[in-house]
């Protein structure tokens, strides 16, 4: 028997500050035109810019790495000063209003490096619920200006995306990890977890979206907190294993990829016949709260999860 993967009619957003480092821009342009082609419709924008650039729309590869090509990050063409807030939540406003490509279920990848100053966008992040869109973000600890970095982790917390803070390489690494979701961009869990302190987070036994009698990857991320990464943080390690004991993956350790930042991701190859658990150990040396995120995506259709509860 064979199974038909269905096709990703989703619009896919990839913006970008103007002043990001290179090499976190290039690694999610990567991305962007090696799985961008699989969705119905792509999209692109470079922000922070003194002169405001409109979104490009794109439906085949050509047109897209050609605009990736020309809207490179250029520092010369930003604010240049520190006081001036983000222009990303205009950005966002054009794109959710747009005429080109629909919303619905679109996938959103952005790469912050001047921190917007607003400190209420409760008006965008229910127009991105209520139309299914999902927003991912990798914020520069160290930013070029502004003046406000936590509407950012709202917004993604608020669309079952994920915010990581990291900067220099680390920065780089996470944003290889979170745009590497267009190669599986159905999420299974999605699931939010106010800690502090020691203890353990145990996901009840769960099933992946792949078929029965199929080996197939799915990829998952964790995020430590909600702001970049402090002091108050000491460690965390989990365990990803099948309940018949056939299947195990642990971090740190094996193959497992290192904490860049506040995330952590990995992949792995799992059949579609077996339920895991995951079980998290963390250890903060506070009791203030904290929170962890957890994310598992397939390529094979799932519906969308719940949403956080949001006022």
């Amino acid at each position: 028997m064979t199974y038909e993967r269905q096709p990703k009619n989703n619009t896919v957003l990839y913006a970008y500050s103007t002043d990001i480092d290179y090499d976190t821009y290039d690694d999610g342009a990567y991305h962007m035109f090696e799985f961008g082609y699989l969705f119905t419709s792509f999209a692109n924008v470079r922000f922070d810019t003194k002169e405001e650039e409109e979104i490009e729309y794109h439906t085949d590869k050509q047109s897209l790495s050609d605009s990736l090509s020309s809207h490179k990050p250029d520092l010369s063409l930003g604010y240049g000063n520190w006081t001036t807030g983000s222009n990303l939540y205009t950005v966002l406003k054009k794109f959710l209003n747009n005429k080109k490509a629909s919303i619905c279920g679109a996938l959103v990848f952005i790469a912050v490096k001047r921190y917007p100053n607003e400190t209420d966008v409760s008006d965008i992040i229910s127009q991105l619920r209520a139309n299914h869109v999902m927003v991912n973000i990798a914020v520069d600890s160290v930013p070029s200006g502004g003046s406000n970095s936590a509407t950012l982790y709202e917004m993604s917390y608020e669309t079952n995306g994920y915010c990581a803070f990291a900067t220099g390489r680390e920065l780089d690494n996470v944003f290889l990890w979170m745009t590497g979701i267009l190669r599986q961009p159905y999420q299974f869990i999605a699931q939010n977890f106010v800690v502090s302190g020691s203890g353990r987070i145990e996901i009840p036994a769960f099933k992946t979206p792949i078929p029965m009698g199929i080996n197939d990857v799915v990829q998952f991320a964790i995020t430590v907190q909600n702001h970049t990464l402090d002091n108050s943080f000491v460690s965390m390690n989990y365990t990803i294993a099948s309940t018949d004991g056939s299947f195990v993956f642990q971090f740190p350790g094996g193959y497992s990829s290192s904490l860049f930042g506040t995330a952590q991701s990995n992949w792995f190859s799992v059949s579609g016949s077996l339920s895991f658990k995951w079980t998290i150990d963390y250890h903060y040396n506070t009791d203030a709260p904290q929170i962890i995120e957890c994310r598992i995506y397939s390529e094979y259709y799932h519906d969308f999860l719940p949403l956080p509860d949001f006022k």
